[in-house]
């Protein structure tokens, strides 16, 4: 439970796995300090030139004080590489270059509408929905090819609804978008056997039995494989795409370009905390040894669970680049968003049990319930995956949740206001209005505020994120100057990523006794909730003869 960020949800949010995407989306906006850093780049690289040309002829000087030195031995040409074949851009310059280049034809396209409109070839609705069509497709092609961060943007854009696109063009947008799940350009089998070289000085096919050289995933980090091992069982194998992390740098350092706009945009925001949570956090994806540590705990807490099932990590065909864990077969959710409403109603409440579960119930949970990120098995369990992006939640902070929520419940705004100071939501008390302020979270928390039957709408996420991204909205004054504390970053993540799959699936429950049940208030009033307890206490039981 927490109060919602300033506005500079554009900087923090969705930079929180992400940065580089406000070039996309404000084609206008002049990054502060762009041009230093790239001119920092610049120096460095011709520094390197100038030190590489020192080390050789302080060389060819050695030659010459003995022997007389061996002819040079001819150079072959270098063969050209193919566009193709190249790695992703990784310069700051080069990644915002793609993303602007991107922006700037879409303005294009835009300002051509009007003249298309007059010579009467097509009505100006179908040129529009045009428009959004190709520039969607262009986009999403963009940020695939870029990778890391910024392709982050697009796989939050195809199940997030900000509230910025009109009603009827938000389905084209995201379901374009919703191909970056899977669906990202893939590697050459030249760069997986390279990632091998250098992880394990081996071809995957000295690893493996079989390997499968055609991804069955291609995500913002890394590619997955389906491989057998000697013993004949079968894995996934997710292979880091080479030069991903200084791509990941380059966004990052796009970010902390724009760290003097933040005390303007939002004066209540502890900027270098967030930037500097975020830089840890993002960077931590890129270690793979670190996500199979999170998806064994995760597998270990959830050993013998009636509805959850989390796949175990290969250790010896692991490494910081390579992760190899148990296959895992079932339903995508591109397809589970078509299943009739009782089966998405079970599925919304798994995912809310294992998501929101494990953070308030265990204090340990992924920050990342992207629909690429878990599967419906044919037992009717839901398999979950992709621990890059998991945290600890801080222990001192557990008593202030459950005193914000009942204090929600009860309508006790005095009570809630002291809480929200005490977690640093709100950093300048007397300037904060306490009514507003539960007025404005009474709105986020709608869905688990009271205890009553809920479903989960588009329309309520965007009316929960369009205000903390345009001017015009009357909460703009206000949520700004609230803060969103370093230790719950990731759990605004969470939660903002969470409930908007639950719109996707349009779920409906009881989400305030769902929650309340992970504090012990209320005894489990679901199926599924009951099915959990009983495990819990078998669970239980099982550690103290144990």
């Amino acid at each position: 439970m927490q109060a919602q960020p300033a506005p500079c949800e554009n900087f923090v949010s969705l930079i929180s796995s992400v940065t580089g995407s406000f070039i996309a989306a404000a084609p206008r906006l002049r990054l502060v300090g762009l041009a230093s850093l790239a001119e920092k780049d610049r120096k460095k690289k011709e520094e390197q030139r100038r030190s590489a040309a020192r080390k050789a002829a302080a060389e060819r000087g050695k030659d010459k004080q003995g022997e007389e030195a061996k002819p040079p031995t001819p150079r072959k040409p270098a063969a050209k590489t193919k566009r193709s074949d190249r790695a992703m851009p990784t310069g700051v310059m080069g990644r915002a270059g793609r993303l602007a280049a991107s922006s700037v034809k879409g303005s294009m396209r835009l300002a051509m509408i009007a003249p298309k409109a007059l010579l009467g070839t097509k009505t100006t609705e179908k040129l529009f929905e045009d428009f959004h069509a190709k520039t969607a497709k262009e986009l999403a092609e963009t940020l695939g090819r870029l990778k890391g961060a910024s392709m982050k943007v697009g796989q939050l854009a195809s199940f997030i609804d900000a509230g910025i696109l009109p009603p009827e063009m938000r389905d084209v947008y995201q379901e374009v978008f919703g191909s970056l799940r899977e669906g990202a350009p893939p590697m050459k089998p030249k760069l997986i056997k390279q990632v091998f070289k250098n992880e394990f000085d081996a071809d995957p096919l000295e690893l493996f039995a079989h390997f499968d050289e055609t991804p069955i995933a291609a995500a913002s980090l890394g590619q997955v494989h389906y491989a057998t091992l000697q013993d004949g069982r079968s894995v996934a194998v997710k292979i880091q795409y080479p030069g991903i992390e200084a791509a990941i740098k380059s966004d990052l350092a796009m970010t902390a370009a724009v760290k003097p706009l933040m005390p303007l945009l939002a004066p209540g925001l502890e900027a270098d905390e967030a930037i500097e949570e975020i830089r840890q956090r993002v960077l931590e994806e890129c270690d793979y040894t670190l996500e199979a540590e999170n998806m064994d705990t995760l597998a270990d807490q959830y050993a013998g669970h009636p509805f959850v099932f989390v796949p175990r990590s290969i250790s010896d065909r692991s490494s910081e680049r390579i992760l190899t864990m148990e296959r895992v077969d079932g339903i995508p959710f591109e397809k589970l968003k078509k299943l009739p409403k009782s089966e998405r109603d079970r599925v919304g409440e798994i995912l809310f049990r294992f998501y929101y579960g494990s953070l308030h119930r265990h204090g340990f949970t992924s920050a990342d319930p992207h629909p690429g990120n878990y599967k419906l098995m044919d037992d009717g369990r839901m398999a979950f995956f992709d621990f890059g992006l998991a945290f600890t939640l801080d222990p001192t902070m557990s008593p202030h949740f459950l005193g914000t929520l009942l204090a929600l419940r009860d309508d006790e705004v005095e009570a809630f206001f002291e809480h929200g100071v005490s977690m640093r939501f709100v950093t300048r008390p007397k300037e904060t209005d306490p009514q507003r302020f539960f007025d404005w979270v009474a709105m986020s928390l709608d869905p688990i505020r009271h205890d009553r039957e809920y479903t989960f709408t588009r329309e309520f996420i965007a009316a929960r994120t369009e205000p903390m991204m345009d001017p015009r909205s009357e909460w703009w004054p206000f949520i700004r100057r609230l803060n969103l504390p370093r230790w719950a970053l990731l759990m605004y993540r969470l939660e903002l990523g969470l409930f908007a799959v639950l719109a996707q699936l349009e779920a409906t429950g009881n989400w305030h006794r769902i929650t309340m049940e992970f504090y012990g208030v209320n005894d489990p009033s679901t199926e599924l909730g009951r099915a959990e307890w009983k495990w819990l206490g078998e669970k239980s039981e099982a550690s103290e003869t144990g």
